[in-house]
């Protein structure tokens, strides 16, 4: 979800520098760098300070960890990170204090950077095997491969992105997460075996109305498995003396 969020809105890197972590060496990833024209760099072990990402963690930590332990909703928290993505690359920084372009915060100094850009249907195509376009019903759940899942009722008719990695399966829209299962699958390992809820995100979409009481567990399932659409029964196909006929009805209204 992070990297297509990213190519779409930045366009794909030359390069992606990383640790040895298993998401970036996923066969999935390794197909998707290839498909993109992405360079894929591994750092040496212990040697963090090749990643520029680690020296962005440490500063996070120091700048935001005391506001975000504040947040006591999933909702504040987004709204302190997305605080701190603005201050991190806005505000003056002081490796860029004696630059004599005028540009001293990382927007300044990249904001112009932007990568091979590529149209929605592009990275449609590109992220297939990962990535599933549904529509939210009116009770706010989406159908996949014989589930039926729970996203958000207060998005109920919108189009939403269905995310299948490994064992996880995420609901997003606009970016944001929804909701998170857990999966298992059948032996073809395209089937689902077993959809398990793991998490339900807060977000903006909730509907303004109350709920009348509080469902439990037992009262509400936002897992449901569905039996597998009938298949249509073929239309009979008329024979030649049947047409000829129906071809001499029409004849006589005609001439009648």
């Amino acid at each position: 979800m992070v990297l297509f969020a990213a190519i779409r809105q930045h366009g794909a890197p030359e390069a992606l520098v990383s640790d040895g972590g298993v998401v970036f060496r996923a066969k999935q990833a390794q197909h998707i760098y290839d498909r993109v024209g992405v360079l894929k760099l591994t750092i040496e072990p212990r040697q963090s300070w090749q990643s520029y990402i680690e020296t962005a963690f440490n500063v996070q930590r120091r700048m935001a960890d005391w506001h975000f332990a504040q947040a006591t909703t999933w909702a504040e928290l987004v709204t302190l990170h997305d605080q701190w993505v603005a201050d991190y690359n806005y505000q003056v920084h002081w490796a860029h204090r004696e630059r004599e372009d005028n540009r001293h915060s990382p927007a300044e100094v990249l904001g112009w950077v932007h990568g091979q850009s590529y149209t929605p249907e592009e990275l449609h195509r590109i992220f297939y095997a990962t990535r599933f376009g549904r529509v939210l019903n009116r009770f706010g759940y989406v159908r996949f491969r014989h589930w039926r899942l729970y996203g958000e009722r207060g998005l109920a008719g919108n189009a939403v992105a269905v995310w299948l990695y490994g064992e996880h399966l995420t609901i997003a829209f606009a970016d944001e997460a929804l909701a998170q299962y857990g999966v298992t699958y059948q032996p073809d390992r395209r089937q689902l075996a077993t959809v398990v809820e793991e998490h339900r995100f807060e977000t903006p979409y909730q509907l303004p109305q109350l709920a009348l009481w509080d469902p439990q567990p037992d009262e509400w399932l936002t897992v449901v498995r569905v039996a597998p659409a009938a298949p249509r029964r073929p239309r009979p196909l008329l024979d030649i003396h049947q047409l000829r006929l129906f071809a001499d009805e029409l004849a006589d209204v005609a001439t009648s």
